[in-house]
């Protein structure tokens, strides 16, 4: 009985095509946007490495410990400080690979910096202004000249391409009732629940028949979404499995949450309604337009969000290759299933009820 309802009811969602296609496309086209607008501010950091600096030292007197106080600075941060005493600035910059020129004058420095030297150049800029203010404290030259530039650990970095291409795959997999609009007008346009009704079929297996329709027809929207976008805007995913299991879980967690609202409101239009700005707000607390990296949103308000705990997984799994969020957003889909899918089979047995 549960596959010959199953079947009814991919035919009926069938004949609204459009919104099964929309599954598809509408993750691509709002990824492939966000992707260009936000590309600049999730652009990877690269470590500067070793590099050269250019100086020149005016003035005798100090001339002797900025030399010293320079070659220290440089083994310790993995810079090699190369003076050059004549010649103009902008020809020794131009025709030597150095990523920067410092002229120092007695109690005075300037730095030149190139264009496309910015991280060097901020390196070098923050090592000199920490020798100059120890000096100014008392501080011995030699002692000014210990400095170390410690390079900390950091959670690997992931661009806007990857990033937009994989949260926005779930935020549209959370709008999965959209997909069974067809099935439910229909079902109330011709009668269906109520010929159901009467011919004894308990509402827990029509439940089940909506909800493995309509979880396994936005499974293969969202599942082609993905493909394409990782096939044209080269959208990278970390390990396959623990990433469509996530995946799935979202869109059964989203079916059964849609079915629960529609089950409640008996309206399609209310449903949509409701189920857009609950998954907006969620969205927005949980990295669906603002990356969660930079959000300033309070961490008890993204726990909230299931979105929140899916995005996170899917984006650490990615860059780390694991992630604390992964049982969290498994266990939070799983919980939301259960919960909903009582609640929906529990509002249409009382709707039954109050039709006899």
């Amino acid at each position: 009985m549960i596959r010959y309802l199953i079947k009814n009811n991919i035919k009926l969602m069938s004949r609204s095509s459009i919104n099964i296609l929309a599954f598809v496309l509408a993750p691509i086209l709002v990824s492939a946007v966000l992707m260009s607008a936000f590309s600049t501010l999730m652009e990877k950091y690269e470590d500067a490495g070793s590099f050269t600096v250019g100086y020149r030292v005016s003035g005798e007197r100090s001339k002797l410990y900025m030399n010293e106080a320079l070659s220290k600075m440089g083994e310790n941060n993995e810079i090699t400080f190369a003076e050059y005493p004549e010649g103009e600035i902008k020809d020794i910059v131009s025709k030597n690979k150095i990523a920067c020129f410092i002229d120092f004058n007695d109690d005075k420095y300037t730095i030149y910096e190139q264009e496309e030297y910015k991280v060097q150049g901020k390196i070098t800029e923050g090592i000199i202004s920490i020798f100059y203010n120890s000096l100014s404290l008392g501080t011995t030259p030699a002692k000014a000249a210990d400095i170390t530039v410690n390079k900390a650990d950091f959670i690997p970095p992931v661009d806007s391409v990857d990033y937009y291409g994989i949260i926005e795959i779930i935020y549209f997999g959370w709008c999965a009732i959209v997909c069974g609009a067809a099935l439910f007008t229909n079902e109330k346009k011709n009668l269906i629940r109520h010929k159901f009704t009467v011919s004894g079929v308990s509402e827990f297996k029509l439940y089940l028949a909506r909800f493995a329709s309509l979880a396994s027809a936005v499974v293969v929207g969202i599942g082609l979404s993905a493909v394409i976008s990782s096939l044209v805007l080269g959208v990278h995913w970390g390990n396959l499995f623990l990433s469509a299991l996530i995946v799935i879980f979202s869109i059964m967690a989203a079916t059964a949450f849609g079915i629960m609202l529609y089950s409640i409101t008996d309206s399609m239009v209310l449903t949509i309604i409701l189920t857009f700005s609950i998954v907006w707000v969620w969205g927005f607390f949980g990295g669906s337009f603002e990356t969660y990296m930079f959000s300033s949103m309070s961490q008890s308000l993204k726990n909230i969000s299931p979105i929140y705990h899916e995005n996170r997984a899917l984006i650490e799994i990615l860059v780390q290759g694991k992630s604390d969020y992964i049982l969290s957003a498994l266990l939070y889909s799983g919980a939301i299933v259960v919960g909903c899918s009582c609640v929906s089979v529990f509002a249409c047995y009382l709707r039954r009820l109050g039709r006899k």
